[in-house]
């Protein structure tokens, strides 16, 4: 007689950000997307609005993968924000304009499934610790760089929450105390500098001077939205605008890096994001100045990696909250 065959586990994973939300089917054993889907994040939502969207891309990412509904054993979200894991609530989200909004049962009501959440760069780091740059690594901080800046804490192979748990909102370390107004209402904080929404503002406001440059056909002035992509061929192209605002914002992170690694101590720091993986520049400049201004003893230590899941770390994290005993 063979050897029973083992049915498949699946669950769905759910990365609801500040300029999309995406949506896969995640094989539970070996982290593989078997369909995936997105669809853009609208600004200041209802929460009706924000459940019906969801649904939407999750619907679409269960019918591209073909799974039958039986084999799927739950839901995860992760959120672009503050957020009630015992509850289920999104409380802040200050990059979405969304404000103590229930997820997590609403979605557990209509699919029939558990559905767990978490904030978005913890699922993310989730995601890495168990099939990306941190499976082989106990002590290690994830940061993703995208509309803002979050990162997750692993210590001794756990992943640290903190006493309100909000630990890890290393995009709010405050590097001028009188700088720049950041979305969260305070000013000087890592994320108005260093996130690829800082990288924007300051190309845009160089455009609006009059400055030259290639990125011009590639910016909606009147939205002032500028993707990676674009920030990426700019700088492939030699534009010395776009790359002077890279270079500045990296240098920024690496402040950020630096104090991550004086006060942590960690083993590695992986580093993601639409921004990392897209822009090389960002991602060695920070590295070395990173390198350049900690301190001897970690610094010798300190791996500096880039995420290996690229954007698909938040969908396969937020996946993995189901096998962590999700519950409705």
């Amino acid at each position: 007689m063979g050897t029973p065959k083992v049915m498949e586990k699946f669950a769905v994973g759910v990365d609801f950000g500040g300029t999309k939300i995406s949506a896969g089917v995640v094989n539970l054993e070996s982290g593989r997307l078997v369909g995936t889907a997105k669809k853009k994040t609208r600004q200041v939502q209802e929460q009706d609005d924000v459940i019906r969207r969801i649904i939407t891309v999750v619907d679409d990412a269960i019918n591209e993968s073909g799974v039958d509904m039986r084999k799927i054993a739950g839901i995860g979200i992760g959120a672009a924000g503050m957020v009630n894991r015992e509850k289920g609530i999104l409380l802040a989200a200050v990059n979405i304009g969304a404000n103590d909004v229930p997820l997590a049962e609403p979605l557990s009501r209509h699919y029939g499934l558990p559905c767990k959440l978490g904030n978005d760069v913890e699922v993310a780091t989730i995601g890495e610790m168990a099939f990306g740059a941190g499976r082989d690594c106990k002590n290690f901080v994830c940061i993703f760089v995208g509309t803002g800046i979050g990162s997750g804490i692993v210590q001794n192979g756990t992943l640290v929450r903190g006493a309100t748990g909000t630990a890890g909102e290393v995009g709010h370390i405050t590097l001028y105390p009188d700088g720049k107004l950041c979305g969260c209402g305070a000013y000087g904080c890592l994320e108005a500098y260093a996130s690829r929404t800082a990288v924007a503002k300051d190309i845009l406001a160089d455009l609006q001077r009059g400055h030259d440059s290639v990125i011009r056909e590639k910016v909606d002035m009147t939205k002032g939205i500028l993707r990676s992509k674009a920030i990426a061929q700019a700088v492939a192209s030699g534009d010395e605008m776009v790359t002077g605002a890279v270079e500045q914002a990296a240098r920024c992170m690496a402040t950020g890096l630096v104090t991550v690694i004086n006060f942590l101590n960690p083993q590695r720091i992986i580093l993601g994001g639409g921004l990392v993986e897209a822009v090389n520049l960002y991602f060695d400049t920070a590295e070395l100045y990173a390198r350049r201004r900690c301190l001897k003893i970690p610094g010798r230590k300190i791996e500096i990696v880039r995420a290996e899941l690229g954007d698909y770390a938040g969908i396969v994290g937020a996946a993995m909250l189901s096998r962590n005993g999700a519950s409705k």
